[in-house]
C-alpha cells in the first residue's frame, strides 16, 4: 500500500509499536500518514510478527508488531512507557496540508493547535489502538530566544560570582 500524496515528514526516526491487529494498523498508517510496507519478519523466538513501514518523504520508519497472543486492552498514555509519538513537519503551513489530507482520508484529529507558550503548533490524532500521535512544527525563533536568555543569565551569574 503506497501513498505518494501525503505531505512530507521531516527528520529520521524509527519506532516499534505493538498493535492488536497488524493488518488494520498497517492499513491505517499507510492511509493516514503515507507509510509504505517494506518488509515482514517473524523471528520465531520473539512470538511476534513484525511489519516495517517506511515514509517515502523522510527517513522515518515504523515497525508494527503483533504478538501471538495480543492483549486486548487499548493503549493508555497514563501507563508507564510511551506517552505519544510525534512527527515534525518542515513548515507551519504543512500542518494545514496535513489537516486537509487527514480529512480527505476520514481520519479524526484535533485540528491545528498552538503548543505551550508559543513553542509551535501541532495536530493531534489517535491510531486504531488509541496511540496518541502528534504532527508538529516548532517555532525556532521561540527556542532561539529562550536559549539566548539562558546564556545571558548564565554569563551574568558567572560575572556576578567573580566580584
Amino acid at each position: 500500500m503506497a501513498n505518494d500524496v501525503a505531505p512530507p515528514l521531516n527528520g529520521g526516526t524509527h519506532i516499534n509499536l505493538t498493535v492488536r491487529d497488524l493488518d488494520r494498523s498497517t492499513e491505517w498508517y499507510c492511509r493516514a500518514l503515507g507509510f509504505t510496507v517494506v518488509r515482514d519478519a517473524r523471528p520465531v523466538e520473539s512470538g511476534f510478527t513484525f511489519r516495517t513501514l517506511l515514509h517515502s518523504r523522510a527517513l522515518t520508519s515504523i515497525v508494527l508488531g503483533q504478538g501471538d497472543r495480543p492483549v486486548a486492552e487499548p493503549f493508555d498514555e497514563r501507563r508507564v512507557g510511551l506517552h505519544h509519538l510525534a512527527f515534525h513537519v518542515p513548515e507551519r503551513e504543512d500542518l494545514h496540508t496535513w489537516v486537509a489530507h487527514l480529512d480527505s482520508v476520514g481520519v479524526e484529529h484535533g485540528g491545528v493547535q498552538e503548543l505551550f507558550l508559543e513553542a509551535g503548533h501541532g495536530v493531534w490524532l489517535r491510531d486504531p489502538d488509541n496511540i496518541w500521535l502528534e504532527l508538529y512544527w516548532l517555532n525556532a525563533d521561540y527556542f532561539m530566544q529562550r536559549m539566548r536568555e539562558h546564556h545571558r543569565a548564565r554569563r551574568a551569574e558567572r560575572v556576578g560570582g567573580q566580584q
